[in-house]
């Protein structure tokens, strides 16, 4: 009988100690209430990130493949290019001014724009090498050259590689590189 004691005992008090996940999960949540100044906080360090980093204009360079070599320097293996300029910036646009594409040799293979281009913000656009056009070789590569009216955020400006032919998949990711910009101050400073 005193053992019958012992376990009931200790069942009740191990029941009465463990509290139900509804329990628990009430007495525990908490309602987070929108905090205006953390927001404002975040909209001032979005626009300090925005000004020091800001542009008017670059020239990006984009390093690229029409194919690549494949078991020797004689075998290769075609790709796709798709060439992709999206605007970071969520208030301003800017205009892509050219979108040129070189080969192997540095000689224009395309040109891509026949007139200036508008971005908006948060939009994008792409130029696409198609897997059978060789002409750019594996050291091929693109210029683009934007301007803004006022200092924006840069694109991202990247390309992506890729090819699923042969039995095999293959793609990869180029991204593109600053030849010249200029900055938002130095746009103040003229």
């Amino acid at each position: 009988m005193l053992n019958r004691f012992f376990v009931i005992f200790f069942l009740s008090a191990l029941f009465a100690c463990e509290a139900s996940p509804e329990k628990q999960s009430s007495t525990n949540s908490k309602t987070e209430v929108p905090n205006p100044s953390a927001r404002q906080a975040d909209q001032e360090e979005f626009s300090s990130f925005s000004r020091h980093h800001s542009s008017t204009g670059q020239t990006i360079y984009v390093p690229v493949y029409s194919h690549i070599y494949q078991q020797n320097h004689k075998t290769t293996f075609n790709l796709t290019t798709t060439l992709s300029i999206r605007n970071a910036d969520v208030n301003r646009s800017f205009t892509l001014e050219k979108v040129l594409y070189y080969d192997s040799q540095g000689k224009i293979v395309k040109t891509y724009l026949e007139k200036p281009l508008n971005i908006n913000p948060l939009a994008s656009t792409s130029f696409v090498v198609e897997e059978n056009d060789l002409r750019g070789g594996v050291g091929a590569n693109f210029l683009v050259v934007w301007e803004a009216a006022e200092p924006v955020l840069p694109p991202v400006v990247e390309a992506v590689m890729i090819s699923t032919s042969q039995q095999q998949g293959i793609s990869f990711v180029s991204v593109g590189r600053v030849l010249e910009n200029q900055s938002a101050d130095s746009l103040n400073s003229k």
